[in-house]
């Protein structure tokens, strides 16, 4: 439902503020944004020394009436308040602002002269109030007479003899009117004036409403058709239906001017000059609806480009199914495939929209540049294979040749000006192939001012930053970026990208486990997508200490995507810390994860120091899988050796991943060095969360005492007593008459069961703390 169809939201008769009062709140628990200098003048007037006059003026709907009762209640004014409704009626009444006193004054009125309408006697309106409303408050009285629409001449001498009357019972007035005559007004009478709020308030205003939370660039669209009135802009606002207040439907503006907006512009239609219409769109359309009337026509301003361009470029995914037959079109092509690997969704995976019935150098040339004219024939040509590459990833979550892919990025990075959705999968090509750097520089060096920028390029560019900043493990700026992203269109909150890079922000920020939920929109997502969010979450939950859960994920997705954008020797890296603390594995790396760190992350993808580090910290916990003595020779054993500036980022890593090692094994006393500095690390670097796992790594209870002795049978108990003898293997298994491979498995069994990786370790074990059934067998 559009803005088009559907009757506009009714307006209260006599609320001026812009929006409707809470129903018993005499309207003093509205929130004002974007007043604030009008807020401290109203209540350092209601709190003067002197008594006095002031008149707030404003248009309909601008927020007359709650910006007057927000200031009162700042300074506890509204307690001695009293609000007089339809003064200029022959009903008024007044109302004091807490308790439900009310006051019918039509004794009061007589027919204004000159002028129409009907004119209440100061003196006695005073008099009646003061009598009629409790004085529930310590300070000065005031007066608040409230919708006045228009302060003419008479009025004016109305106020005045309503200002004298007010001093003499030391009452401070405030009266808010539609339209004043500044220069009619007399000297002791202050004049407050509220114009139209900014952006930002308007879209705080928006986000309070229930049901009404708006994407970015809807909100600008909104505050320039209602020219910053936030009545208007709430009446525009219902008018939306949810996907395009959230911009994945596309709107351009009403067709038809609501009754705020009306009562907004009344009598100015006409007075009016051209630059008000240019302020006022609504003024503009509000003549051409009385031209229509009087047999013309509303004329409508035309969106420049293709109609799937636009779709496109504002990222109005709701409408993409309107776009069956706009393949052919090179640009339009371009834009398709951009955004769907943007999003990492799957419903442009058919044929038509990765091969368009165009050249293929066509449609790719405008996925990576804005303007393609000055690009050389062999950038070009890299531009189709890096395509080509990203676009089989997608599919397949496998890369055929990425030494070609290398390649191809360097060449396209001294193109011309990019388009932001091309940067984008450049920065992720960079990163996949472990190449931070390469990506840091890229991003520094092309991405300009965003004016001119479409939504979809501003988007991809928060996204691309935000990968950044989680490769280099800045989650904080992580966060940041995608929370610019997901303002700017709510529905990205959706994508998996986005939430897989939310989950290991809010695990390394807050501490949080990913929850259980699964994905929005589950099947819609392609292969890369789901491999890359499945890592994601992997290495949430390894943050937090979740290592089963972590093994798991960490494995399928690297399963469905061998080439994730955290690179492949982080999330190899991840990948065996995760199954080195999973307790069913201890001692052995299964083989459908071996099979996954294998072949080692060759050289040019660990280029850098922090990929190094990565690497080297796969190698260590690889090498204390299989018994090595990499594990005892300390946390620098879990570095690259040679001298490297290693971010405290990996140092971090390195140091976690040593000491949950230690822990495992029941080496606290190795264990607390490095974990005490990790957690040091951890506040410095920004990432808290990780303290959270450490502090919890420390404070549990020492892994030796947990060791269930009695879990052993007496035949386990009887092999445990003769390897504490110093039998051998070969021994035992004469004495028991089975294989020697018997002994060995049943060895292996007993190890698990304890949790210790080998026979020097069970001799440990036994010697700190002894099973019961062992010293009464002695």
């Amino acid at each position: 439902m559009g803005p088009e169809s559907g009757p506009p939201a009714p307006t209260p008769p006599h609320e001026s503020s812009g929006w409707a009062s809470a129903e018993g709140s005499r309207g003093l628990d509205r929130a004002v944004h974007g007043r604030d200098p009008e807020l401290r003048v109203i209540a350092a007037f209601a709190t003067s020394l002197d008594p006095s006059t002031l008149v707030v003026s404003g248009p309909s709907g601008i927020g007359r009436s709650t910006t007057v009762l927000a200031a009162l209640r700042r300074t506890g004014a509204h307690l001695s308040a009293v609000r007089v409704v339809r003064s200029s009626s022959a009903r008024p009444y007044a109302q004091g602002l807490v308790g439900r006193d009310r006051l019918d004054l039509s004794d009061l009125t007589a027919p204004a002269d000159p002028g129409p309408g009907h004119e209440l006697d100061p003196a006695g309106l005073l008099e009646a109030v003061d009598r009629g409303v409790p004085h529930a408050g310590g300070g000065p009285r005031v007066l608040f007479v409230d919708d006045v629409e228009l302060l003419p001449p008479g009025g004016i001498a109305w106020l005045e003899r309503l200002g004298d009357a007010a001093y003499e019972r030391d009452w401070r007035v405030v009266l808010a009117a539609r339209r004043v005559v500044r220069a009619r007004l007399p000297d002791d009478v202050e004049l407050v004036e509220l114009g139209p709020l900014a952006v930002r308030p308007l879209r705080l205003l928006l986000d309070e409403r229930p049901g009404l939370p708006v994407a970015r660039d809807v909100a600008d669209r909104l505050h320039r058709w209602s020219a910053g009135n936030p009545r208007v802009a709430l009446e525009l606002a219902d008018g939306l239906s949810e996907s395009q207040r959230r911009g994945d439907v596309g709107w351009a503006g009403p067709r038809t001017v609501g009754l705020a907006a009306r009562r907004a512009y009344r009598g100015l239609a006409d007075e009016a000059g051209a630059a008000d219409a240019a302020r006022h769109p609504l003024l503009g359309l509000l003549r051409e609806e009385r031209a229509a009337a009087d047999g013309g026509a509303v004329g409508r301003v035309c969106v420049g480009g293709t109609v799937a361009e636009t779709i496109l470029d504002g990222l109005h995914l709701d409408d993409v199914a309107a776009l069956a037959d706009a393949g052919a079109e090179p640009r339009v092509a371009a834009r398709a495939a951009g955004v769907t690997l943007l999003t990492g969704s799957a419903w442009a995976e058919g044929a038509g929209r990765w091969a368009p019935p165009v050249a293929a150098a066509q449609w790719t040339d405008h996925l990576w540049w804005r303007d393609p004219s000055g690009v050389g024939r062999a950038t070009r040509a890299a531009g189709v294979r890096a395509a080509a590459a990203l676009i089989e990833l997608e599919h397949t979550g496998r890369l055929a040749d990425p030494a070609a892919l290398r390649a191809d990025l360097g060449r396209l990075g001294s193109g011309p000006d990019p388009h932001w959705l091309g940067l984008c999968l450049q920065v992720r090509g960079h990163l996949l192939l472990g190449d931070g750097s390469g990506a840091r520089r890229f991003l520094e060096n092309r991405a300009g001012p965003a004016e001119g920028r479409t939504v979809a390029e501003v988007v991809a560019r928060d996204l691309a930053t935000a990968r950044v900043a989680m490769f280099d493990g800045r989650a904080a700026d992580a966060r940041a970026h995608l929370a610019h992203a997901t303002d700017l269109r709510p529905s990205a909150q959706e994508w998996l990208p986005v939430q897989g890079l939310r989950a290991v922000a809010a695990a390394v920020l807050d501490g949080a486990a990913p929850g259980s939920a699964l994905p929005a929109r589950p099947g819609a997502w392609s292969t890369r997508a789901l491999g890359e969010f499945a890592v994601d979450l992997g290495t949430a939950h390894l943050a937090v200490g979740q290592a089963e859960r972590a093994a798991e994920l960490l494995t399928i997705g690297l399963e469905r995507c061998a080439w994730p954008y955290r690179g492949r020797a982080q999330a190899h890296a991840d990948l065996v810390e995760a199954h080195m603390l999973h307790e069913p594995f201890r001692g052995a790396l299964p083989y459908q994860a071996r099979r996954l760190v294998d072949p080692p992350v060759p050289p040019d993808e660990r280029t850098d120091a922090d990929t190094a580090a990565a690497h080297a910290r796969t190698l260590a916990v690889l090498a204390a899988l299989e018994g090595d003595e990499t594990g005892r020779s300390g946390v620098e054993g879990w570095l690259p050796a040679e001298p490297a500036p290693v971010s405290p980022w990996q140092r971090l890593r390195s140091l976690i991943a040593y000491g949950r090692h230690e822990v495992a094994h029941g080496d606290r006393a190795s264990a607390e060095p490095a974990l005490r500095e990790a957690r040091t690390l951890a506040h410095l670097t920004g990432v808290p969360g990780w303290g959270v796992a450490v502090d919890a790594c420390l404070t549990g209870p020492d892994t030796r005492n947990e060791h269930v002795w009695d879990e052993l049978d007496d035949d386990e108990r009887e092999l445990v007593r003769l390897a504490l003898r110093g039998t051998t293997n070969a021994q035992i298994a004469r004495i028991a008459y089975v294989s020697l491979r018997t002994v060995a498995n049943r060895f292996r069994q007993i190890y698990a069961v304890l949790h210790v990786r080998d026979r020097r370790d069970l001799t440990e074990l036994a010697r700190s703390h002894p099973p019961s059934w062992l010293a009464e067998r002695a």
